[in-house]
């Protein structure tokens, strides 16, 4: 369906010639002209007559009649096909008329946008008409831009055959410093190939738990660029966009300056040892966080990023307390996000409180996130498919939508980002658990961030407060299956994830 509507959209413009399109690409030949109750009998007998030329010269340009709506109605044919804002200016024109009642642009809808993926109907974080992202209204603005590069400070990346690894994944880096933590035999390097980050019981610490591989660097990634509409498995939020993946993530978690060099370097600023990167980020996901305040450290590299260009989304995180106590996610200027389940609830393990920006759906319960995942643990096996839970997904999900704002309007800067994002947010429907005072401003809404993005012609924003274990007390991410799951060259692998992030 999606290249049918982009061949329609192609020959569309085929037939207009040159144009100067508006912001969102919206156009119209038609107006919707109401007249006054004075003027019916005008209307009845319109069609070319002398109430049309005197209007056609308030338009500046030649009108004619299409069809009457009512008694008072009219629909009235352009000349040719304009930007949207362009007709809106000329219906306020018209409105100088003393006839006219009301005058209004003769808009065009579309319909959504649905992927041919074959599991896109379990994914109801993208469409679900309470706690959804609107993701199918926003795909008909943009469904991304090959140029927007987003950087993902992860567990690292391994093939799938619904993620175009070779088109669409940057040469990343493995910024994990300490080899037993890196679990592939060495420390830094230029390879973020994830090994597996199984542990045994005590490994990370007395008490700790044996847990499989977790593959979050995956299943995050899944969230924001899996293949979509390809007749596959299921849909990435973001069409286009590439992925910059950078490992700090392993066996037991990762350590904060090996995340403060990682944010510099997928930035684009220089790292001392390590090669400049040749594909700076627009946008840096840590789907990632651990207990503590925000270091002076921490603090400094994040406002060397965003003074950068970079956005930097966090996740709340994932211990159901105060987002205050979680770091990154308590940093300035960054965009921190928690997770709801499907009736827009707060999740149940989710970071709350003052320091977040805005929720996106993470699951709760039963009801999980779609993504992609891998049957392997210690290392690879085969490719499946998952339900996951964490505040992790919900991050990814506003990175996901931040690269699609730039899509359609390169010139946002980071504080402008933020603040559409916050503002454009869904409220929280009536009963929720969820208020402004500890789920940010609201739900996040991909086609309102998309349209208002689409308008953005300056301004700025402000900071922000974002949480995968730092340190080896904690375990990053991936913490207990539910359900069962089944190869994917058989069938869905249909698998419960909550992580820790």
């Amino acid at each position: 369906m999606y290249r049918t509507l982009c061949t329609l959209f192609l020959l569309a413009v085929a037939c207009m010639g040159p144009l100067a399109l508006a912001a969102d690409g919206s156009t119209t030949h038609r107006l919707i002209i109401r007249l006054k109750n004075s003027d019916t009998r005008s209307a009845q007998a319109l069609r070319p007559s002398r109430h049309i030329a005197a209007m056609s010269r308030l338009a500046g340009h030649p009108l004619s009649f299409v069809q009457r709506l009512d008694d008072h109605t009219l629909v009235l044919r352009l000349p040719q096909e304009m930007p949207l804002d362009e007709v809106r200016r000329i219906a306020e024109r018209m409105r100088a008329d003393p006839a006219v009642a009301a005058s209004e642009p003769d808009r065009r809808v579309y319909p959504a946008l649905v992927p041919n993926d074959r599991f896109y109907p379990d994914q109801w974080y993208l469409f679900d008409a309470t706690s959804g992202i609107s993701a199918d209204f926003a795909w008909e603005r943009s469904t991304g831009n090959s140029a927007i590069v987003i950087a993902a400070l992860d567990s690292g990346i391994i093939a799938h055959s619904d993620l175009d690894t070779a088109g669409r994944v940057l040469p990343g880096y493995d910024f994990i410093s300490d080899p037993q933590t890196a679990n592939d035999g060495d420390g830094r390097d230029a390879d973020p190939t994830d090994p597996g980050d199984e542990v045994a019981a005590d490994e990370c610490g007395p008490g700790t738990p044996a847990e499989p591989s977790s593959w979050h660097g995956l299943s995050v990634a899944g969230v924001m660029i899996a293949t979509a509409d390809n007749n596959q498995d299921m849909a990435g939020i973001d069409f286009a966009a590439r992925l910059l993946p950078v490992r700090v993530l392993g066996k037991c978690g990762g350590f904060i300056s090996d995340i403060i060099a990682a944010m510099r370097w997928a930035a684009g600023l220089p790292v001392p040892g390590v090669p400049v990167n040749p594909n700076p980020a627009h946008i840096i996901n840590l789907s990632l966080g651990g207990d503590g305040g925000c270091t002076a450290q921490e603090q400094r590299a994040i406002d060397e990023v965003v003074a950068s260009g970079a956005v930097v989304v966090v996740a709340a995180g994932n211990g159901a307390g105060d987002v205050a106590l979680q770091t990154p996610a308590n940093c300035d200027k960054v965009i921190t996000v928690t997770a709801v389940g499907k009736s827009a609830d707060l999740a149940s393990y989710a970071n709350r409180g003052a320091a977040v920006d805005l929720s996106a759906p993470g699951g709760d319960g039963t009801q999980g996130i779609l993504t992609l995942f891998n049957t392997g643990s210690p290392g690879p096996a085969a490719d499946s498919l998952a339900f996951v839970q964490g505040t992790s997904f919900a991050t990814a999900q506003v990175s996901a939508v931040a690269a699609l704002m730039l899509a359609v309007n390169d010139s946002l800067n980071a504080p402008a980002i933020e603040q559409i994002l916050k503002s454009t947010t869904r409220a929280f429907p009536a009963g929720s658990t969820c208020t402004p005072s500890n789920c940010g401003t609201g739900l996040l809404d991909a086609e309102a961030a998309l349209a208002a993005a689409s308008a953005w012609v300056g301004g700025g924003g402000g900071g922000g407060g974002g949480g995968c274990a730092l340190g080896a007390a904690r375990r990053p991410d991936l913490l207990w299956l539910l359900f069962f799951f089944v190869p994917l060259a058989r069938r869905l692998c249909r698998v419960l994830v909550t992580d820790r992030c």
